[in-house]
C-alpha cells in the first residue's frame, strides 16, 4: 500500500515539474508537499515493517522461553535425583573401603556393592533448544537483560563447572577400574574381595567420595534454573498453570 502511495506521489512530482501554467514558486511549493508525503509514506512503511518484524521476533522469544522453562524444570528434577544417586554411591564406596581383609564379609552384600561400584551417573541437560536458538542468532532478541544474563550464566558457566567436577570424579573411577583390572586374578568373590581390601584398593575407594564442590555446583545450577523459571513466569503470566484449590 505504501509503495502505491510513493508511486502515485512520485508521478505527481514529475507532472508538477512539467506544468507551465503556474508560477515556479507555486510549483515548488506543491512539489515540496508531494515530496513530504513521499518521505512520510516511506518512513511509515519502514516503521510498520520494523514493528511487524519486532513482533515476530518477540513471538519467537516467547516460544523459546516457554519451552526453555519446561527444559529447566526437567533439569532440576534430574539434578535432584543425581545428587541423591551420588549420596548412594558415597555410602557404597564407604562400605567397600571399610571392609577388613581378615574378616569374611556378607558375600551377597559385598558382591552387590562391588557391582554397584562400577556404576556412574552424569548430568545431561536438555540443551538442544538453547543451542538451536544460539545458532540461529536469535538469543540477543531477548530484551530482558537480567533474564538473558542468567541464561548465559547457566549454560556457559554453571554447566561447565558441573562438567569439570564430574570429569574429576570420572578420572578417579577410571583409576579404580584400571587397578582392579591389573590386580584381579579371577572373577570369583574372593579375588574381588582381595583386590578391594588391599591398601591401594582401599585408598582408591576412599578417593571416590563425591566432593562437596560437585554437590554445591549441582545446587547452584538448580537455584539459577529456578530463578530463570520465575523470570519467565513473570514475563508470561498467562503460561503459569493455576494452582489447585
Amino acid at each position: 500500500m505504501a509503495e502505491l502511495e510513493v508511486a502515485k506521489h512520485g508521478k505527481n512530482v514529475v507532472h508538477l515539474m512539467a506544468k507551465k501554467e503556474h508560477a515556479l514558486s507555486h510549483r515548488l511549493r506543491e512539489i515540496a508537499v508531494e515530496i513530504a508525503i513521499i518521505v512520510f509514506a516511506v518512513s511509515m512503511s519502514i516503521w510498520l515493517h520494523g514493528l511487524s518484524e519486532h513482533h515476530h521476533q518477540q513471538q519467537e522469544v516467547r516460544s523459546f522461553l516457554v519451552g526453555l522453562k519446561g527444559d529447566l524444570e526437567g533439569d532440576v528434577k534430574a539434578l535432584t535425583n543425581i545428587s541423591e544417586g551420588y549420596k548412594g554411591f558415597d555410602a557404597n564406596y564407604a562400605y567397600l573401603a571399610s571392609l577388613d581383609p581378615d574378616t569374611q564379609p556378607d558375600w551377597a552384600k559385598f558382591k552387590q556393592a562391588y557391582a554397584a561400584s562400577d556404576a556412574n551417573w552424569y548430568f545431561m541437560p536438555a540443551k538442544s533448544r538453547f543451542d538451536g536458538f544460539v545458532m540461529s542468532g536469535k538469543l540477543t532478541n531477548i530484551e530482558n537483560e537480567q533474564l538473558l544474563t542468567a541464561i548465559l550464566a547457566l549454560y556457559q558457566t554453571r554447566l561447565l563447572e558441573i562438567q569439570t567436577s564430574e570429569g574429576g570424579w570420572t578420572t578417579r573411577q577410571r583409576k579404580l577400574r584400571e587397578y582392579r583390572e591389573e590386580q584381579l586374578e579371577g572373577d570369583d568373590e574372593r579375588s574381588l574381595f582381595r583386590v578391594t581390601t588391599t591398601p591401594k584398593g582401599k585408598r582408591l575407594l576412599r578417593q571416590m567420595a563425591t566432593t562437596r564442590q560437585l554437590y554445591q555446583r549441582y545446587q547452584s545450577y538448580i537455584e539459577l534454573s529456578r530463578d530463570i523459571i520465575r523470570m519467565i513466569d513473570a514475563a508470561y503470566p498467562e503460561q503459569v498453570a493455576p494452582r489447585p484449590h
